[in-house]
Formats: structure tokens, sequence, C-alpha cells
């Protein structure tokens, strides 16, 4: 057997370990789930509807049934996220934070999804840029409220300055609705936004926008757990790989529109999770 058909059976394994059974599990108590429903297509709400959905949505719903327990979602605001968590509100979150090491002292991660930056422009503008560097010496609109425009200098250094060429001048707008708008009105160029984001933008402005390159400075983004409860890490780990292996996990990424960098491959099996680990 191939090395990698014995990690996929492993990882069932470890699944169908975790996996509780119906008949001794029916009282299990629900998982609250805590979500902020402000980042399509991941977490939102339907303007019809006023239901949350979204990729976190329904993969939560796909990984607590794989677990067999009941969802108890929570709406919460992104800055309550880890709070909520430390003080036993919510028993883990989505919302695709960055897995960072400042985080992880304080709460434990299971990667999902990772996100990076790419460039958006006008796709009707016959003067719209059609390659990366066309940008350079242009105005390229970002949100000031985020990490975005320190990534938009570095990527213009890099790519730019040190090809000799003019650097991009930085446009720091509101948001990136607002950053959008500024090229809508032709005040910019082009926008750097969420790569993650950037397909559900053009999907729903249709016609308006396009991509332009590949996305850059990929970044883990985590399930929040608390960083004690390494039996819940374990089980969400193993739910996941599941669902990951029977397509579930990318037919998820296909029907909210992730870009395909979007995905992870199956996290490797941990020590900690093991039949005798506590």
């Amino acid at each position: 057997m191939q090395t990698g058909g014995k990690r996929k059976w492993g990882l069932l394994a470890l699944a169908l370990l975790f996996m509780p059974q119906a008949a001794g599990h029916a009282q299990e108590r629900p998982l609250s789930v805590g979500m902020y429903p402000s980042y399509p297509p991941l977490d939102m709400r339907n303007p019809q509807t006023n239901q949350l959905e979204g990729f976190d949505v329904d993969l939560s719903r796909a990984l607590l049934e794989r677990m067999g327990r009941p969802l108890n979602s929570v709406e919460t605001s992104f800055a309550q996220l880890i709070p909520s968590l430390l003080t036993e509100r919510i028993q883990l979150f989505f919302n695709g934070m960055m897995d960072t090491p400042a985080r992880r002292a304080s709460i434990g991660f299971v990667d999902y999804l990772q996100s990076g930056l790419q460039f958006i422009t006008l796709a009707n503008d016959p003067l719209a840029p059609r390659s990366l560097p066309a940008l350079c010496g242009q105005m390229v609109a970002t949100s000031r409220i985020t990490s975005e425009p320190a990534s938009l200098i570095a990527w213009s250094n890099a790519h730019c300055v040190a090809q000799q060429k003019p650097p991009i001048e930085l446009f720091a707008a509101e948001n990136s609705a607002d950053a959008r708008l500024q090229l809508r009105e032709g005040r910019v160029v082009a926008v750097l936004q969420d790569s993650l984001t950037a397909p559900w933008t053009i999907a729903t402005t249709i016609g308006l926008f396009q991509l332009l390159g590949e996305p850059f400075e990929l970044t883990p983004l985590g399930i929040g757990l608390p960083k004690a409860d390494i039996r819940l890490q374990c089980q969400i780990t193993a739910a996941l790989a599941a669902l990951q292996a029977d397509g579930t996990y990318h037919a998820l990424i296909r029907k909210w529109n992730l870009p395909e960098s979007s995905a992870i491959a199956p996290l490797p099996t941990q020590p900690e999770c093991t039949p005798h680990a506590p």
C-alpha cells in the first residue's frame, strides 16, 4: 500500500476512534460554537432569511455531526471570541482567525483554511493593468485598518523597487468596501484584499471586477479551542480529516466559491491523539 494510502486510512481510523457511539452518547451536551457573521463567504447572515450561513457554518455542522455532538451556535463579536472561549461561554469558534504564536499562548487551534492577499481590478476598463508588473508606479487601494498596507508596500519593494521600477502608491481606504468604491470611481487602478473574499466579491458583483495574479502571503486560519482540552482538539482534527477524505471539505470550498489555494492538507496526527491518550 502507498504511504499516502496508509496515512488516509490512519486518519479515518482515528476519526472512528473519537466518534461516539449513538447508543452510548444519547445525552451528549451540545457544543457551543462562537461565530461573528461579518466575514462573507465564511460567516454571514442571509438578508432574506436572517439565518447564519457560510463556509464556517456548514463546516461546523458537518464536523459536529461527524463527532455526534449537537451544535449550539453563539453569535458574538470578533473581539469577544477569545474571551468567550477562555470564560467557557463557548467551547470553540470559527471566524477565519489567523493562527499566530501570540494567540497560541492562550488558546489552541486546529487549522482548517489558509488565506492570503490578492489584487482585483475593473473587468471592463481597457486601461486596467493586465499584469502584476503594470501595477508599479500606479495607485492601489487597500483597507487601512488591516495589515494590508504594510503587505502592499512590502510587495511593491520586492516586485517594483527591486526591479528598478517606480513603487506602488498606496491609497489607504477606510475598509475593503471603500477601497472597491475608489476603484469604481477611477481613483485607483487596483485593490488589494483578502484572497478568501476576492472570488466572492467578483461572483456577487457579476462582471464588475476581475482577479489579477495569484494569492500571496498565505497564512493558516484556525478553529479556536481551549488550549488544555487536548481531547476536543484531537476530535476536531480527526473529524476534519474524515471530511477531507470523503470529499465534504472540498465540496464546501466549491459551494462557497473559495479559491483552491484556501484548502489545506490533512493535519498530521499528533502523538497525544492516540487510543491511549487521556
